[in-house]
């Protein structure tokens, strides 16, 4: 006699040994939280710029899932400050500001590496974000050079401040992050500020 349930007891069994066999944890997701995410990104299809926010936020989340999973943190990838400051240049203050503050807190949990550094980096993403909103800036790849550095130096202090055994790695992480950005704002800048028709 067929038993939907003895199928989907298959089904799971099927996949969990599948996921072990990966060695590859997925997070659980719950059908709200999706149904959240859907409804917030409908906007991102109608309107061209929070389309290109929208697809960045999700590069910010799969390149974080991914330098967590491969163990590339130290590499200094990651793509919340290239986000944040190509956004800031395109929206007005507040929205660039909730922008950066998504980024950000996407880029961290994403990774699995929120807790102490949450007090300081997530705030300081949002500040700089307004900031950059908010005056001339001298263009995207100076801008996105001077926030970066200004940033990872400011990490770096409070890093030294609140755990001082991290700093050796941190700054290593720093240097290649810098490099990383400059990249990333050279190459891509200025054809995301394009196509934002900024």
């Amino acid at each position: 006699m067929f038993n939907l349930k003895d199928v989907v007891r298959g089904i799971r069994d099927r996949f969990d040994s599948f996921q072990d066999g990966l060695d590859f944890e997925v997070p659980a997701v719950s059908r709200l939280k999706v149904f959240i995410l859907l409804v917030l990104s409908v906007p991102a299809f109608f309107v061209p710029r929070y389309f290109v926010a929208f697809v960045l936020m999700v590069l910010v989340g799969l390149l974080s899932v991914l330098t967590s999973r491969f163990e590339l943190g130290r590499f200094g990838l990651e793509l919340a400050t290239f986000s944040s400051v190509t956004m800031a240049m395109v929206f007005p203050p507040r929205v660039a500001a909730v922008l950066a503050f998504v980024y950000i807190t996407v880029q961290m949990f994403s990774g699995s590496t929120p807790g102490v550094y949450l007090t300081w980096v997530v705030p300081t993403y949002v500040v700089a974000a307004y900031i950059i909103s908010s005056i001339n800036t001298p263009g995207i790849v100076l801008t996105g050079l001077y926030i970066t550095a200004g940033s990872q130096i400011f990490f770096s202090l409070m890093t030294f401040m609140m755990s001082r055994s991290m700093l050796p790695k941190y700054l290593q992480y720093a240097a290649f992050n810098l490099i990383f950005n400059f990249l990333m704002f050279q190459t891509f800048g200025g054809l995301i500020l394009s196509l934002m028709g900024a």
